[in-house]
């Protein structure tokens, strides 16, 4: 079933422009673990999930990794994706137009299932607003996914570079719902060796 908070839904954007810079020549999303490509276990797991709608910013190799995508997915290309992930996420934010709360997920993170995001989607719930921050944690350790309610878009549309939300984060920790998942929220794979699980 899916979701509506209030008057909005909550929709994912998947940020898989990414370089992949520590993979070498290789682009960590298309590597193949259990069985697909690793920006697919994220893809699928967003659309199983009670997500209204889930879209992912592509930049790097955009043709490729929109390859590997399931079908379902909404798509859209972050032109500045060489500057980091900011840019993705004032794209996914822009697109949005405060019409819906938003969860944002990272493609290289594959251990994050369907039920993870839904209890971020439930926390999100009994909240009952849009004045809240919902963090996955590993050990009480802030990691991914998160899920940002409307009040916060002004304010992630600033984002540069490649610091991601954090700051934004930083900024209200009076505003945070911390959600604990386990190592998935802190599991991605940046480098060869991290497919070694």
């Amino acid at each position: 079933m899916k979701v509506t908070n209030s008057v909005q839904p909550i929709c994912g954007v998947i940020l898989a422009a990414g370089q992949s810079t520590r993979m070498g020549s290789r682009n960590k999303l298309l590597e193949m673990w259990n069985g697909k490509s690793l920006v697919c276990h994220v893809a699928d797991s967003a659309l199983a999930s009670r997500l209204e709608r889930v879209s992912a910013a592509l930049g790097h190799e955009a043709d490729a990794v929109e390859a590997a995508l399931p079908e379902g997915l909404g798509i859209f290309v972050n032109g500045d994706f060489a500057n980091g992930m900011a840019g993705s996420i004032r794209a996914g934010i822009y697109r949005l137009r405060g019409l819906a709360h938003v969860m944002i997920l990272l493609g290289d993170m594959p251990l994050v299932t369907a039920d993870h995001i839904n209890a971020l989607i439930a926390a999100f719930e009994n909240h009952a607003g849009s004045d809240c921050i919902v963090v996955a944690t590993n050990e009480g350790e802030w990691g991914n996914p998160v899920l940002f309610g409307v009040d916060f878009f002004a304010e992630l549309k600033q984002l540069d570079g490649d610091a991601g939300a954090r700051s934004v984060m930083n900024v209200h920790r009076d505003k945070i719902i911390e959600v604990e998942i386990g190592v998935a929220a802190a599991k991605d794979f940046d480098t060869p060796e991290a497919f070694d699980v």
